[in-house]
């Protein structure tokens, strides 16, 4: 037996608001995209770029979940992986992410996403190919906190470019991929920043990656 990952609860949720966020969370689409337990990820690549998605998951309700090991085949439960295709033009890959799932005796929900992009038109010696870039995801609202704005489609933009790695050894290249704010900087640090889950539920999150050279791309953001 093993412990699936510890999460401290949100004890001051009421009761009540938790079961409902459960039933939102675990019943399948009727109609109303509000009680839709998926997300619908788009992902646009440029030529010779690929992703791995990881959605990772967290128990809604206790401190920590106890699985056997290898739970029915799948050495981590907690996590969906996804994967987009390689391709010579730009390309686009859609894939249907749950946002809530039932693993033993626990109740599991998104808890964020994270994206692995690579360049496979660079690859070779002394080259790293591959930047991750995240996001989170949060279940409750917190106390006084306004609910958030449902849009059909919640944009992700990615800029990624090639930096010289300054290393005395040896000559290094290295990708770097960073989100871009509302005026097209980019942001420091690999975060995208954080969605509520009724941002989620039956809508649309779609990841747009562009390609850039060095001398036309902005600094990250001090």
């Amino acid at each position: 037996m093993r412990p699936l990952l510890r999460h401290l609860c949100a004890s001051a949720v009421p009761r009540l608001v938790r079961n409902l966020l459960l039933g939102s969370l675990i019943i399948q689409a009727t109609g109303c995209a509000m009680f839709s337990n998926h997300v619908t990820l788009k992902t646009e690549m440029p030529a010779q770029f690929v992703v791995d998605v990881t959605a990772s998951y967290r128990p809604l309700f206790t401190s920590v979940c106890i699985l056997p090991d290898d739970y029915a085949g799948d050495p981590n439960p907690d996590k969906a992986m996804f994967y987009s295709q390689l391709s010579p033009t730009p390309h686009t890959s859609e894939f249907e992410v749950e946002l809530g799932k039932r693993v033993g005796d626990c109740t599991l929900v998104l808890n964020s996403f994270d994206f692995t992009i690579r360049d496979r038109s660079q690859a070779g010696r002394n080259t790293f190919e591959t930047s991750t870039v995240g996001l989170e995801v949060e279940t409750f609202l917190k106390e006084d906190e306004q609910l958030a704005t449902r849009l059909d489609e919640q944009l992700l933009e990615v800029r990624c470019h090639w930096e010289d790695a300054d290393t005395k050894s040896r000559p290094e290249r290295r990708l770097e991929c960073h989100g871009l704010d509302a005026n097209k900087h980019e942001r420091k640090g690999g975060q995208l920043g954080m969605l509520k889950m009724r941002q989620l539920q039956g809508l649309t999150l779609r990841l747009k990656v562009s390609a850039a050279d060095m001398v036309e791309i902005s600094r990250p953001l001090k």
